[in-house]
């Protein structure tokens, strides 16, 4: 016969053993949960279908937080979202400044999330091969933000990082258009086609 303190070993060791399997299998379910939203995520990003995915990216930096690809690739769906209502000419002005603001909002959120999440890939992995790539879709963000003279400076890090994104010229060339800075867009039309013509050649 078991005295007290051996029964209450025994009962304290099975709470624990409940207690364990069960965050064992909250763990086993999360990555479950997890490897499926990858899947998802993914497959939607493979076919150009960024806004379908959001729900699933939110989903997955629920689960996990400090997945700093996936920001990016949040980043990104903000950035090519399709569903949201543009404002038309015909509607009532209230329409159209609430829509203006819901689309400010979400270019907003993707400029906040570029910023802090390319910085600290550019800190961690100085070397990525895609960081210039980063850059030039956080420099549209900037654009559509509003931010023109940023979204210069940006296109400038992304072709410095990356030759290959000779459109950044192009866009710094529209930027300063946009600016009624002829000069400098005059400067960055003639880059853009310098090295557009490289490229040809190299290939």
């Amino acid at each position: 016969m078991m005295d007290k303190t051996t029964i209450y070993i025994f009962k304290l060791v099975s709470v624990c053993f409940v207690i364990v399997t069960s965050i064992s299998a909250g763990g086993s379910k999360k990555k479950e949960e997890t490897i499926a939203l990858k899947k998802q995520i993914y497959g939607l990003h493979k076919v150009d279908e960024e806004t379908n995915s959001i729900p699933y990216l939110e989903r997955y930096l629920e689960l996990s937080q400090n997945e700093l690809y996936f920001k990016l690739l949040y980043a990104k769906a903000l950035l090519y979202r399709n569903d949201l209502s543009v404002p038309k000419p015909d509607e009532p002005a209230e329409d159209r400044i609430n829509k203006a603001k819901i689309i400010q909002k979400n270019y907003n959120l993707a400029s906040k999330l570029f910023q802090e999440n390319v910085l600290h890939l550019e800190k961690v992995r100085p070397r990525d091969p895609n960081l210039g790539r980063w850059y030039y879709l956080w420099a549209f963000s900037e654009w559509f933000s509003d931010n023109k003279e940023k979204s210069i400076k940006l296109f400038l890090r992304a072709v410095k990082l990356d030759y290959r994104l000779t459109e950044s010229y192009y866009n710094i060339a529209s930027l300063y258009e946009s600016l009624g800075q002829w000069k400098d867009a005059s400067l960055y039309w003639r880059k853009f086609e310098k090295a557009e013509k490289e490229l040809e050649e190299e290939d």
